[in-house]
């Protein structure tokens, strides 16, 4: 019995069938919607994208609020405060400029935070894109 309801459900969704003036057939979905004609996500959105979600081609810069999280005492004590401060200058920092500048203040400072910044570049990035520190 199962089986028979199974085939002809398979086969009434094969064919072009009508309900109280409502027209559906195979290729549009309950809502009248022609679903082939809608575009799809996948390898070929990023294809069509060259950049990935979450970059900025102009680089990035310091919001409203990332300059607030910097007025704050100690903030610069932490890995993400003076990682902001490094954009604090005012002009926006694509990703390979910044990982550049921070190379250079690991070879200069030499200490555990700066080596720390310059390895996690791409996860504060996208903590500060988030958090809404950086657009």
């Amino acid at each position: 019995m199962a089986i028979l309801v199974l085939l002809i459900t398979i086969i009434l969704s094969l064919q072009d069938f009508e309900v109280e003036g409502f027209k559906c057939d195979a290729t549009t979905n309950h809502v009248g919607v022609d679903i082939s004609s809608l575009p799809r996500g996948g390898a070929a959105a990023a294809a069509l994208n060259p950049f990935p979600s979450g970059y900025n081609p102009f680089g990035y810069g310091l919001t409203d609020l990332g300059k607030e999280y910097l007025s704050y005492d100690g903030s610069l004590d932490s890995d993400v405060g003076r990682f902001l401060s490094s954009l604090k200058s005012g002009k926006r920092k694509s990703a390979p400029v910044m990982k550049e500048q921070w190379l250079e203040v690991v070879r200069v400072s030499k200490q555990g935070q700066s080596m720390r910044i310059y390895r996690k570049l791409d996860e504060l990035i996208s903590f500060c894109l988030k958090a809404g520190f950086i657009d």
